[in-house]
């Protein structure tokens, strides 16, 4: 029978605590920034359902983890690590969807099917939301239980 060996219980440093404190800040930012396509720019030929699913659910989903996250994070010093990196793997999940949605939009780009500035404006806050995810879970990857 092996023992498992325990990690430090040192804090990490300043660059992370600050990080992690501003990663709900920015999920609010890039929700509001992902929502934004279907409603604005420009124009592709795509049905409202379809843009639900690909900008309105993650900006959900990225909106309802940064706020409890935000609001766990005031009741306590600092919000249960687990919880936190619980929410940068749904907000990773999210940009995942999000990138996975967009790229028949850029294969019609390359085809000269759809403008790229379009395909540029719609297909931007998925990537956004992907690097916030990835930043989220490696800012909070030392959290996880052993």
């Amino acid at each position: 029978m092996t023992s498992r060996s325990k990690r430090p219980s040192a804090d990490p440093p300043q660059s992370i605590r600050s990080a992690r404190r501003f990663l709900p800040v920015a999920g609010l930012v890039m929700a509001a920034w992902a929502l934004l396509p279907p409603y604005s720019g420009p124009a592709l030929n795509t049905e409202m359902r379809v843009e639900v699913a690909d900008h309105v659910i993650p900006a959900l989903v990225m909106t309802t983890v940064s706020v409890a996250v935000i609001v766990l994070g005031r009741q306590r010093k600092e919000p249960l690590p687990t919880l936190s990196l619980v929410a940068g793997a749904l907000v990773l999940l999210a940009g995942l969807w999000m990138v996975s949605t967009h790229v028949p939009l850029v294969a019609q780009a390359t085809r000269g099917e759809v403008t790229w500035s379009a395909t540029v404006y719609h297909a931007a806050p998925s990537l956004a939301v992907l690097a916030l995810g990835l930043v989220w879970v490696v800012a909070h990857w030392s959290d996880a239980p052993s």
